[in-house]
């Protein structure tokens, strides 16, 4: 689908609007066009009174106190913003869900009446449904408000903090660095100068959070995203690699996720699989489910684990006490 020019340049102008300066080549790639096509554009724009500053050097950008009249949504962007909500209803705390329905609510009261209409039936029909982590819990207040606050204004963070292992309650002062989502739990990285180091947070285990008012330097911390991928593969763990048919493959593609997945290559009629996990006992229990499709690469102490399982198994289902009715 080609995006015509009044389209175009109503987007180009909200993009603008929503950001202090946006380059040549965000544009260029956004609505893939040349750049020729991208100076016409801006060209347009301010012979229609548009006051955009910059050029494609340093990029381009609308001079403060420009307003743009109110934005429209059509009908695909408004069930794109309700599938968000659905989402959001489950994986964020009670304070984001509460602005997000805002949001919302605003979005709806732009709509044309016949989308509004689409939109209200299409809620009814779509839900989703809270992992077996949250049920009867949900999130809790998670200060992601603060957390938002202090890292894009690069702020020290006070944070009380119940820990996860021995369930004791410490104060921190952190460094934030970044806010993500995984194990459907929303983490706060941080720099610790308590531990001297880089730290997890689990949001939902914070108790209270202060935004101080020293200044913190991000850009000093290159070894970010490696301590995210060894946070990920988890400190303790242990490298594992099996081979299943690739019809045993398809089925567990979304399974090894939850195992340690790391990398895979095809040979011949078999997928090769490489884990990290922290208990070959945990994993081991995890193959058993596949029976023999599994073969165990390496190492040998993870393959000993596996036929102990087995061994196991065997002389409970072939012993007296197990009886078949």
């Amino acid at each position: 689908w080609k995006m015509n020019r009044i389209d175009r340049l109503n987007a180009i102008l909200i993009q603008l609007q929503g950001k202090p300066k946006v380059p040549l080549e965000a544009l260029v790639d956004r609505f893939e066009v040349s750049n020729r096509t991208i100076f016409r554009d801006i060209r347009s724009l301010i012979e229609a009174g548009v006051p955009i500053g910059g050029d494609a050097g340093q990029g381009y950008f609308i001079v403060e106190g420009y307003h743009l009249p109110p934005v429209v949504f059509n009908k695909e962007e408004a069930t794109a913003l309700l599938i968000g909500e659905k989402l959001i209803e489950q994986n964020a705390d009670n304070d984001t869900v509460k602005q997000f329905k805002e949001a919302m609510h605003k979005v709806k009261a732009v709509l044309r009446y016949s989308d509004k209409d689409f939109l209200d039936a299409l809620e009814k029909n779509i839900s989703v449904l809270p992992s077996y982590k949250n049920i009867g819990s949900g999130f809790p207040h998670s200060h992601m408000f603060e957390i938002q606050n202090a890292l894009a204004n690069k702020k020290l963070l006070r944070l009380v903090y119940l820990s996860n292992y021995k369930e004791q309650t410490t104060k921190r002062e952190v460094e934030p660095l970044g806010l993500v989502y995984y194990s459907e739990r929303w983490h706060l990285i941080a720099y610790c100068r308590m531990r001297d180091d880089y730290r997890d947070f689990r949001c939902d285990r914070i108790e209270k959070c202060e935004i101080l008012s020293e200044k913190i330097d991000q850009e000093k911390y290159h070894n970010y995203n490696k301590f995210l991928d060894r946070m990920l593969l988890g400190t303790d763990s242990n490298e594992a690699m099996i081979s299943v048919p690739k019809k045993i493959a398809r089925f567990i593609s979304d399974q090894k996720y939850y195992y340690g997945f790391a990398e895979e290559k095809v040979n011949g009629e078999h997928v090769e699989m490489k884990f990290f996990t922290y208990s070959y006992a945990y994993f081991a229990r995890w193959l058993m489910m596949f029976g023999k499709e599994v073969r165990i690469l390496y190492p040998n102490e993870l393959q000993k684990v596996a036929q102990e399982h087995a061994t196991e198994l065997h002389h409970h289902y072939t012993s007296n006490e197990v009886r078949v009715i």
